[in-house]
């Protein structure tokens, strides 16, 4: 179901358009290739952050979204044929059945991981609620905009929330996950998604493949410091159908320092 969903979609919308699933393995790829870069020893915590790159866009499946990446891949710089309703393909994570949909597909994706990469996850690592907090926690903070609230409203059960503004206090909230989080918690790593989502948008910019890309890269910090170099241009691709700001050049100064 996961595979047939992202192949389905649209991931990109410029240079003809990329599918989702495309995209998202482009992303995975370059997310263990910068994960072979690094000392990390504990597997555990390295197959939730291969995991949280295959389902990173998720929030891409929402409609309205696709409609924004047709529309820009379709009829680039007519805004006017640009649907009214923007969204930020984060804050959907958890809308329609997208959730639903990642639960109920860890195995096929570990498998297409496995097939695609190389690489193999165990999904044992992922069938339980701490590991699948950290992979949400990935998946809403992969452009440094949002974080994961848990939050209780009246007598419903706790549900999971997506938040922009980390220094406003919701009173029904239970408990948050934030991207500094993610950096001391998997350090070096807690920025892998962001990582391979962005060198996979700057391979596929590029139109190089990522084995060309990596080529000159040996350990993280060249990676970023490539990416820094490229990031006003991945802002401009992003913009094409979404005009504000994604600020990738504080985001990976943040994480460079954080190494």
């Amino acid at each position: 179901m996961w595979v047939e969903r992202y192949k389905s979609a649209l991931g990109k919308s410029n240079h003809g358009g990329q599918s989702l699933y495309c995209h998202t393995l482009d992303g995975v790829e370059a997310a263990v290739r910068a994960l072979r870069l690094t000392h990390m020893v504990d597997k555990r915590m390295a197959d939730i952050a291969v995991f949280s790159t295959a389902v990173h866009d998720v929030g891409k499946l929402d409609p309205d979204f696709q409609q924004m990446l047709r529309a820009a891949r379709d009829y680039p710089g007519e805004l006017s044929k640009f649907p009214k309703k923007r969204v930020k393909h984060e804050a959907s994570t958890f809308d329609y059945d997208h959730q639903d949909l990642v639960n109920g597909s860890i195995g096929e994706i570990c498998e297409e991981i496995r097939a695609a990469c190389g690489y193999s996850v165990n999904p044992d690592y992922l069938n339980n609620s701490e590991a699948m907090d950290w992979v949400w926690t990935f998946v809403v903070t992969h452009h440094g905009l949002f974080y994961l609230s848990y939050e209780k409203w009246g007598d419903n059960p706790i549900r999971a929330c997506v938040r922009r503004k980390w220094t406003t206090f919701y009173p029904n909230e239970v408990r948050r996950f934030t991207l500094a989080d993610l950096l001391f918690t998997f350090h070096p790593i807690g920025g892998l998604v962001i990582l391979g989502d962005l060198m996979g948008s700057f391979a596929f910019e590029q139109k190089r493949n990522l084995a060309h890309v990596f080529e000159n890269v040996s350990d993280l910090h060249t990676g970023f410091n490539l990416l820094l170099r490229e990031a006003d241009v991945l802002e401009k691709s992003i913009q094409i159908y979404d005009p504000r700001t994604y600020s990738l050049q504080q985001t990976l100064k943040l994480l460079a320092a954080g190494l």
